[in-house]
This record gives C-alpha cells, structure tokens and sequence, in this order.
C-alpha cells in the first residue's frame, strides 16, 4: 500500500517538460502555486504546493523519462513497483524510466502504455502522494483520452485491478468509462472523435480546480497559454481543456463538490463527494 492511498489510485501528478522554470512561472500565476527546488540526481525537481501542502510537481525532460516532454504525467500507486512495471511491459507498454528511488519520496517509474499515453508507478514511502484533492490549485481528476477506449481500458484493468462503470452524463455526449476500486471512482476514459484533436495519441489529463474558470482562462491567455476545448458544463462543474505555454494540455474546472475521494479526510468514508 502507498501511505494513505490504495493501490490503483492516482496518487502524484508531475510536468515533465524541456522548459520548467517557464512552467514554473506559469502555473504559480495561474494556480496560486509556492515552488520549492530540491535535488534529484543531477537535476533539479521542482515541488509544487497549496497552503503548503504539496500537489504536483515540475521535473525537467532532458533529465527524466526518455529525456523526452512527456507533458502532465498521471502516477498510480502500487504495492510492488518492480512487479508491476514488469506486468505493464508484459501486457504491451514500454518502460521509458525504470523504478528509481527517490530519496526523501518513494520509488517511482513511468511507462508508456500500448495506445502512447504516459504514466507513472509510484510505490510511496515517506510521501504519499498529492497531499490534497479538491481545493482550488489542487488536482480533483485523472481522465484518460483515447481513441482506442475498450483496448485502454482492458489494459488498465489488467494492470491495476479496476472494475468499471459506464456513464451516460459525459458533457462532450461520447462514451465514457470510470475506472473503480470497489465503488469508488478513480479515474475516467473518455473516447476520442474528431472534435478533440489536440489529444491524439492517447494522453493522461490532469484536472485541476480554479475558483472562477473565467477568470482563470483570462490568466491562461495572458500568461502565454491558450484555452482549446470547451467551456463545457459537466456534472461537477463547467471545465475548459487548454494549453500551458508549453504545449502541454491540462483541464481545469470549476468544481462543484469533490470529484476526487480525499483520504486525508475521514479515511473511513470511501463514498464520493458529490
């Protein structure tokens, strides 16, 4: 188990990008983020926080995962890192960082699964995870994009156990499937068409909560980012896809209600906040 987490969940989110002091810049301003930088092997990871309690981080491309820009990397929590990235390269991903230990932290890997998207194992140990969900600045979602949704999904719960729900409430009217542990919903997987076609191939998105979503799209555009998908009215609350000055894609959202389980409440309540 990772600390507070269940295996399968998505405990860490991080920006791998080839520019992170640009990044860095961006997403205090749009996010209302404090950044601190400590050292991991010969460079430097930037720690991001919210009322100084930590919810993603910045790591430098030319120095993690395949020196590539993998963009906003979702990482699920796991009990045995070494056997689970074994499991994922078996079940057709690749493994582009092998489990590392990061000191202070856990031990972590990234892979990228059959369909292109990238994402992380991480089996925690001093840390956890994200140590809130929900609040303004911080992460509330994980959603898969993929034109290839039953494949995906078939792989994912081969990899991590889920079971799964359909959903007919999807704002964008395409097929979407939420990933389960028990009856608590983890993440989603929403089926690509040609009105999404920024996202192609698959790619893990990160939602993150703004207090007023039109305001934060003005920050974004000012800022160097661009808004490309939406507004949309979701369920939880009305959600906009952009851009970061980057490239890289993330939701934010204006939440309604928790869409995330935070176990840093009460850890006996595993029902989701609607």
């Amino acid at each position: 188990m990772s600390g507070r987490f269940r295996a399968g969940e998505a405990v860490w989110v991080e920006l791998c990008t080839p520019d992170p002091a640009k990044a860095e810049d961006f997403y205090r301003a749009l996010l209302g983020w404090s950044v601190r930088h400590e050292q991991l092997g010969s460079t430097t990871y930037r720690m991001c926080s919210v009322g100084g309690r930590d919810v993603a981080g910045i790591s430098d491309a030319a120095g993690l995962h395949g020196g590539r820009p993998r963009g906003w990397i979702t990482y699920f929590a796991v009990d045995d890192i070494d056997r689970s990235a074994r499991l994922a390269v078996t079940l057709g991903g690749e493994l582009v960082t092998p489990p590392r230990y990061l000191p202070a932290a856990g031990t972590g890997a990234a892979v990228i699964d059959p369909f292109g998207a990238a994402f992380g194992l991480y089996q925690g140990e001093s840390r956890a995870g994200v140590e809130v969900l929900n609040a303004v600045g911080a992460l509330c979602w994980n959603e898969l994009d993929t034109g290839e949704p039953a494949a995906s999904v078939d792989y994912y719960r081969a990899l991590f156990g889920y079971a799964t729900q359909q959903r007919d409430d999807s704002p964008t009217a395409r097929p979407y499937t939420v990933l389960m542990l028990g009856d608590v919903p983890v993440a989603g997987v929403l089926e690509l068409d040609n009105e999404w076609p920024n996202l192609i191939p698959s790619k893990w998105i990160t939602y993150f909560t703004v207090a007023d979503l039109d305001e934060a799209l003005g920050r974004v555009t000012a800022l160097g980012g661009l808004p490309t998908v939406g507004p949309v009215d979701s369920p939880h609350g009305r959600l906009h896809l952009v851009k970061d000055p980057g490239g890289h894609t993330l939701c934010l959202i204006q939440l309604e209600g928790g869409l995330r389980h935070d176990p840093s409440d009460d850890p006996s309540d595993r029902a989701v906040r609607r």
